[in-house]
């Protein structure tokens, strides 16, 4: 964690002090980490495994809109004062860290300069979503999927140093709802995409091989 993610862009004493302070736990698959509504509890990190996020906002059927993979974060809602609007769970046996509201609140007090690192990881969550939004906005089909599969990676639209994980689970039904298009079109892509090898998909997990030339294929004009 020290070396990925936000928590690495993070001037040393306050790196040090959010180390020092965080709080692991073991998940297994389907726990509940975070949830919808709270305005208390702790601003969160994946060490190890994945986190899905559910929104809370919109359609109440839209299903996982953020994969959190090893150095992402997530539940700084109750730091400023709002309710958190989403749900966090455990999509594979996970450890987590957790940094209580409170003890991040008085650090702030006392070093109110430190707004500025929180600052910049809402920063990149903004990034983040409008990259999700303006993805959505690519017509064809092949090149959306190849988006959606590097964002949901953490491979498009994340803006800290990071090392992730070359698989990440993830079901046909869970994809093809991030990216909007129908389970059929979204496997007949996936197919194609496997042919070509660029990624393999296998229960229920995806591995990317050639992010380069998904992104190409995201990004082709």
């Amino acid at each position: 964690m020290a070396q990925n993610g936000w928590l690495a862009t993070c001037k040393p004493d306050f790196h040090h002090w959010v180390c020092a302070n965080m709080r692991w736990q073991n998940y297994t698959s389907g726990d509940g980490i975070s949830h919808s509504d709270d305005d208390t509890g702790c601003v969160y990190c994946v060490g190890a495994g994945q986190v899905n996020f559910v929104a809370s906002v919109g359609a109440p059927d839209i299903g996982s809109s953020y994969f959190c993979l090893p150095g992402m974060w997530w539940g700084h809602a109750p730091l400023m004062g709002s309710r958190r609007i989403g749900s966090a769970v455990a999509a594979a046996d996970s450890i987590c860290g957790a940094v209580p509201i409170p003890l991040l609140k008085a650090r702030l007090r006392s070093h109110p300069e430190d707004w500025k690192a929180v600052a910049f990881a809402l920063s990149g969550m903004f990034a983040h979503a409008a990259g999700a939004h303006a993805d959505l906005l690519i017509a064809e089909s092949d090149r959306r999927v190849a988006a959606t599969l590097l964002r949901m990676g953490g491979r498009r639209h994340y803006i800290f140093p990071s090392v992730l994980p070359q698989s990440f689970a993830c079901t046909q039904d869970q994809l093809a709802g991030a990216a909007a298009l129908s389970r059929n079109t979204t496997g007949k892509v996936l197919r194609g995409l496997e042919a070509d090898g660029l990624l393999e998909a296998r229960y229920g997990r995806i591995t990317i091989l050639d992010a380069e030339r998904l992104t190409q294929l995201a990004d082709r004009a």
